[in-house]
């Protein structure tokens, strides 16, 4: 049954994905597969919006009040043509309904004004962060867990940490490319005690590691920095670039912003399109496929990965999305084109642990949906993740998965610029207590779904669960007060004793001017690892400012407006 469901799953990746590739490619510009409202952006490249922008929280809540039913929340980023589309739609449903959505008008309206720009060489902003954390900071998501996390894997630790960076957009045709860089500064840390590292060591099946202090980090980093064509529908894109596979507002659990965006060659359907005649009940369409290469990787060095995802809105209020990706090549596992064929093609596993020519990677699978509540549409969402190891989908075995539940309340009643979200990511799968050698880890790739040491996925971590819920109340477009609080625990079958973090936190974001914001987040957290040594605790904070000026430097001949 799971191989003929591994079998199915590939099939409806390749036909689904491979049509919609080919009719977007080949689709004239007014043809029937695109809309009306969706031509403005078939001819030119755009860049992607970043996925810290506030634009993915506005779009977000215009789609839960029923305003984009098009919107496909599981493959991100957007390029800006898309959220330019979505603004579009949201702008459409609300002349039709009148005014019954609160602050959606002003919302559009912010919208329309962000994502209005330049063509040419523009800079997008400077900003400058700085920050302490007092006390004792966990560092390591692969292994304990993180104090600030979903954060493009910055280096940080006790003391003062700080940066400092710049984003320049660039597009022109179908060409377009995007710089961030930014300087970095964290503290020097201690190495850990013989006993950490011995732990280490057992549970991850490698050598004891020396017991050097870990530098202090002062360098230039490139962070999202790409290049890109567009060709007819599909945006193809090289370089350093963040993914966020998943409809939750804490990391996904396959791909997500809380690692250094990786390296890779990406190809994706820059807006959802129908394909024609039997295929249109599948609703609309959105795909990527994406090979890349990962860093920081121990015992099995030079790394590789292959994903793919597709999503599908069956009906305005339904999405579901697939996902299959996999850790393959390296040092003893050879790059060949064989090698890659067998990793898309084989259902088993011949030499699973091994080296050589015939191990398949290390395969894994994704599945996503979300839904607007029937009786409460514009109320109520829920949503769900959810990824698996050695197995061809979470379907195929759900108690052997991990999940990320979740469910997004948009208004409460009486106070309709209040919201809340609620999650629960777990790695620990409900069929049994695996430790830490399953979910996110690998007998042939020692360093897991990790991208310079940090989770590709969510920082939950290996074998643990969390609790984690988020109120905002939106002031303004622009300007919201958010304030959370999480509890996880760690399997006590991964660490000696398990382990508890819990935290609360705030973050207000404030559009002081027209071009310029702040950023202040604090948090208290207390973390007991009997693993690390007796429960710790830690007070920390950063403060942002970000100028956005949308200054043309190159160019800047034509404006887009809605």
């Amino acid at each position: 049954m799971i191989q003929l469901l591994s079998h199915a799953r590939r099939a409806l990746h390749a036909t689904a994905l491979l049509a919609a590739l080919a009719l977007s490619l080949h689709a004239a510009p007014g043809g029937e597969s695109v809309a009306p409202e969706r031509r403005e952006s078939k001819a030119g490249g755009a860049v992607y919006v970043p996925l810290e922008s506030w634009v993915y929280t506005a779009l977000d809540r215009l789609a839960a009040l029923g305003l984009v039913p098009s919107q496909i929340s599981g493959l991100r980023p957007w390029t800006r043509a898309e959220c330019r589309r979505q603004t579009v739609e949201a702008q459409k449903a609300l002349d039709t309904a009148g005014e019954p959505y609160g602050p959606a008008r002003e919302i559009v309206t912010a919208l329309q004004r962000e994502l209005s720009g330049d063509d040419g060489v523009v800079l997008e902003s400077l900003y400058t962060r700085n920050g302490f954390i007092a006390g004792p900071a966990l560092t390591d998501s692969f292994h304990f867990g993180q104090t600030w996390s979903n954060d493009v894997g910055r280096p940080f630790g006790r003391g003062w940490n700080s940066y400092q960076g710049f984003t320049v957009r660039a597009q022109t045709g179908r060409f377009f490319a995007y710089v961030q860089g930014e300087s970095q500064h964290a503290p020097a840390a201690e190495a850990y005690p013989f006993a950490v590292r011995e732990t280490v060591s057992r549970i991850d099946g490698i050598p004891l590691q020396p017991g050097n202090p870990v530098a202090a980090t002062d360098r230039f980093r490139l962070l999202d920095s790409y290049v890109g064509v567009r060709l007819g529908g599909i945006e193809v894109s090289a370089g350093k670039q963040s993914l966020w596979w998943g409809p939750s507002h804490d990391a996904p659990l396959s791909f997500s912003n809380n690692a250094e965006p990786t390296k890779n060659l990406k190809a994706s359907l820059a807006e959802p399109i129908r394909l024609p005649g039997v295929f249109s009940h599948l609703g609309e369409i959105r795909g990527e496929v994406v090979i890349g290469k990962l860093g920081g990787h121990a015992y099995t060095w030079r790394t590789w990965f292959s994903a793919q995802k597709i999503s599908f809105k069956l009906t305005e209020n339904l999405e579901m999305g697939f996902t299959r990706w996999s850790i393959l090549w390296g040092v003893g596992h050879p790059m060949t084109v064989g090698s890659f064929l067998r990793n898309l093609t084989s259902t088993s596993s011949p030499n699973a642990g091994g080296v050589g020519r015939a191990d398949p990677g290390d395969r894994k699978g994704g599945f996503d949906f979300r839904y607007r509540v029937p009786g409460l549409r514009n109320w109520l969402t829920l949503y769900a993740d959810s990824y698996c190891d050695d197995d061809p989908s979470p379907l195929a075995a759900p108690r052997r998965a991990a999940i990320l539940p979740g469910l997004y309340l948009t208004h409460v009643p009486g106070v309709p610029k209040l919201d809340l979200r609620v999650e629960s990511p777990s790695t620990t799968p409900m069929s049994g207590d695996y430790g830490g050698l399953f979910i996110y880890d690998n007998i042939s790739y020692l360093s897991g779904n990790t991208n310079y040491g940090t989770l590709l996925g969510n920082a939950v971590g290996r074998d643990g669960r969390a609790y984690r819920a988020t109120s905002a109340y939106h002031f303004a477009s622009r300007t919201n007060l958010e304030v959370g609080f999480s509890h996880a625990t760690i399997g006590g079958a991964f660490l000696p004793g398990g382990g508890s973090r819990t935290d609360a936190n705030a973050r207000a974001s404030i559009l002081m001017f027209r071009n310029w914001t702040a950023d202040i987040f604090v948090q208290r957290e207390r973390f007991n690892i009997p693993a690390l040594d007796s429960a710790r605790r830690n007070v920390s904070g950063w403060a942002q400012i970000t100028w956005t000026p949308n200054l043309p430097v190159v160019g800047g001949g034509r404006k887009t407006h809605q």
